[in-house]
């Protein structure tokens, strides 16, 4: 099956992270699903108004960009290296960085969207709104985690790592049956 990485639906919007705009590399360049050059990626800045002991294992932010913990860092290092890349994040609560965070790059897509079968909008070539959406398959293959080809701000799980997710208990995530648009 495959499962949707989201940002919980109880989660309060003022421990949404805000990125602070040209504070380094731009938010659309993680949506690629590529390999990034590290040695011109800077990790933008990301402002959280919560105290620090209300930021979790996974913080989401205005922009859409995965921002990880040590813990599943290391997570996914075992599970699936080839499929992620990281980079240091520039997390700050209430002025004050907070170390330990990472920004996760997903470095592969997955053509697993069934066109004929959905029921979305476009503008300029691009998916913008999915009202119904059906996939080719119900596997990424190879991989754990993927970006989906044709909507990209879809990250796609497999369901050993959402088990693995829900074993260790790591917080600031939940996984969706991908196939239920909400």
């Amino acid at each position: 099956m495959l499962w949707l990485w989201s940002i919980p639906n109880t989660y309060p919007n003022k421990r949404i992270g805000t990125i602070v705009k040209n504070s380094g590399t731009d938010r659309f360049e993680f949506l690629k699903g590529t390999i990034m050059d590290d040695s011109i990626v800077e990790s933008p800045r990301i402002n959280f108004e919560c105290d620090e002991k209300y930021l979790l294992d996974v913080l989401p932010s205005n922009g859409g960009l995965l921002i990880i913990s040590k813990k599943v860092l290391q997570i996914l290092k075992k599970l699936c290296p080839e499929d992620i890349q990281e980079f240091k994040a520039n997390v700050f609560a209430k002025e004050k960085f907070i170390d330990g965070y990472f920004l996760l790059n997903i470095t592969n897509t997955v053509d697993v969207f069934d066109s004929e079968k959905c029921e979305f909008s476009k503008y300029m070539g691009a998916i913008t709104a999915i009202k119904k959406i059906a996939y080719k398959t119900d596997s990424l293959s190879e991989h754990d985690i993927a970006r989906n080809a044709e909507f990209k701000s879809h990250v796609l799980v497999s369901d050993r790592l959402k088990d693995i997710f829900e074993k260790e208990k790591i917080k600031g995530v939940e996984f969706r049956d991908a196939t239920i648009v909400v």
